[in-house]
């Protein structure tokens, strides 16, 4: 019996081996959030640069490190399909212990072990033990292989086409939330600024009222006011800290990090283009949606292609050499082989190949379908964002000279009103809309630079900053 153990265990050996499997624990624990945040990188010291924040999301947004494992898989993919083109090698062991006289006949006469004059009607019980090799090759499917070498290609041109459009949506993630809070830093100082003038104000009033120089309503009014302003800063510093939440989370940062913001501006989308018949050029060629677009409907082909060329024959070359004994010791010096080629075609299989066959053409004309849909979007977006750059624009120049009039005015009316020529109301009415102004410009300043990296998202630029889709951040 140690005889038959010895290859059978030679044989599970070598399958393990050759699947890369050594031990399965009873329970695969899953992966600590801990662990796994460890091995991302760091952030920077000292205040994040817009670039560095780019960085950092490329490096440690999950979206696209499962982007990146795509790719992998695609890869892999690629060199399974190609497999299909190499002879197959496999070992086999198997023991028999029967009281046939068929099988005893085939097995003694194999194993070289033939006694004459065995009574072939009843030879008794018999053990056998059979091992050996065999190898196979495809010789001819019909081109199959090929086209399915050409899918997997394809489908990793897609794979790394769909990290980009990740790429290119997280760069303009990243940016668009550090100028949300950039802007709502710059609302909030200016906010902090119209409490204490408010404030200064209100302490005015209140000693002027106390020696009858001012009236308790002025006072009252000056109080809303304040009341006004602070309840206005509570909210930007609201906006302010969800849109650091946000930039956190595009960051894979902890819930509460603190994060210093350096005063610059983000450089990687470059001049826009002339018109907007360029801008839509420009998409149509980079936008990487659409190169994984036309790769589906290009794949969903090969894959029509194949579908067709499953109603071809296959040829099929084989050899094995196996030997036979008796007693578990296995001479191969007596080994047996038997090389061959095997033609087959299916003649009769209840309609699944013709059915494959629909199944793939439906499958082109859903991806041609997708494709046009795809393109139509992608215009529609770039159409939207250049409109809106091209209004923010506009009320960028009108926000300025708001400001503008609204210092001026409000200098004016605080000369007037400390001279007693103004009243409260008008002092009010200055300092809110001077206030307002300077909320408005922040926030057209913001909506430009938004609509900018919106724009430059729609044509594709943003996924070129940084590492490769592939692989690890610089």
């Amino acid at each position: 019996m140690r005889g038959i153990l010895l290859p059978v265990a030679l044989v599970l050996a070598a399958g393990c081996a050759a699947a890369g499997i050594s031990h399965v624990p009873a329970e695969i624990p899953p992966p600590a959030a801990a662990s796994a945040a460890a091995a991302l990188p760091p952030v920077p010291a000292g205040a994040l640069t817009v670039d560095d924040a780019v960085r950092l999301a490329l490096a440690r947004n999950p979206d696209l490190g499962a982007a990146r494992a795509r790719i992998e898989a695609a890869l892999a993919g690629i060199e399974a399909a190609r497999s299909g083109s190499w002879p197959r090698v496999s070992v086999d062991a198997s023991y028999l212990r029967a009281d046939a006289p068929s099988a005893y006949l085939v097995k003694t006469i194999d194993a070289h072990a033939f006694v004459p004059g065995t009574d072939f009607n009843d030879p008794g019980p018999f053990s056998n033990l059979e091992w050996g090799g065999t190898v196979r090759w495809n010789l001819w499917d019909g081109g199959r292989t090929r086209l399915a070498k050409r899918s997997a290609e394809a489908g990793e041109v897609m794979a790394r086409e769909g990290a980009s459009g990740v790429r290119n949506a997280l760069v303009a993630g990243v940016v668009s939330a550090w100028l949300d809070v950039r802007g709502s830093e710059e609302v909030l100082s200016s906010d902090d600024a119209s409490v204490r003038t408010v404030e200064s104000q209100v302490a005015e009033t209140r000693v002027r009222v106390e020696g009858g120089a001012a009236l308790r309503s002025d006072l009252l009014s000056l109080e809303v006011r304040l009341a006004e302003a602070r309840e206005a800063r509570l909210r930007t510093d609201l906006g302010r800290r969800l849109a650091l939440a946000n930039l956190r989370r595009l960051l894979a940062l902890p819930a509460g990090e603190t994060l210093a913001l350096a005063a610059d501006a983000f450089q990687g989308a470059g001049p826009m283009p002339p018109d907007l018949g360029a801008a839509l050029d420009e998409a149509l060629t980079r936008r990487p949606e659409a190169a994984v677009a036309r790769g589906a409907a290009a794949r969903a082909r090969l894959e029509e292609e194949s579908a067709r060329r499953s109603f071809l024959p296959r040829l099929d070359a084989e050899a094995r050499s196996y030997a036979d004994d008796g007693d578990g010791s296995a001479d191969f010096g007596r080994a047996n082989w038997t090389v061959g080629a095997v033609l087959t075609f299916d003649i009769l299989d209840r309609g699944a190949r013709s059915a494959g066959v629909h199944r793939a053409r439906a499958a082109v004309r859903e991806a041609s379908e997708a494709d046009r849909a795809v393109l139509q979007g992608i215009s529609v977006e770039v159409e939207s964002a250049w409109l809106r750059l091209e209004e923010a624009r506009a009320r960028r120049g009108v926000t300025r000279r708001s400001v503008e009039a609204a210092e001026e005015s409000y200098g004016l009316v605080e000369e007037q009103y400390r001279g007693g020529v103004a009243t409260v109301t008008r002092w009010l009415e200055a300092e809110s809309a001077r206030t307002r102004a300077r909320a408005t410009e922040v926030g057209s300043r913001l909506d430009e630079e938004r609509a900018a990296v919106e724009l430059s998202r729609a044509m594709g630029r943003l996924a070129a900053p940084g590492a490769p889709p592939e692989g690890e951040a610089q």
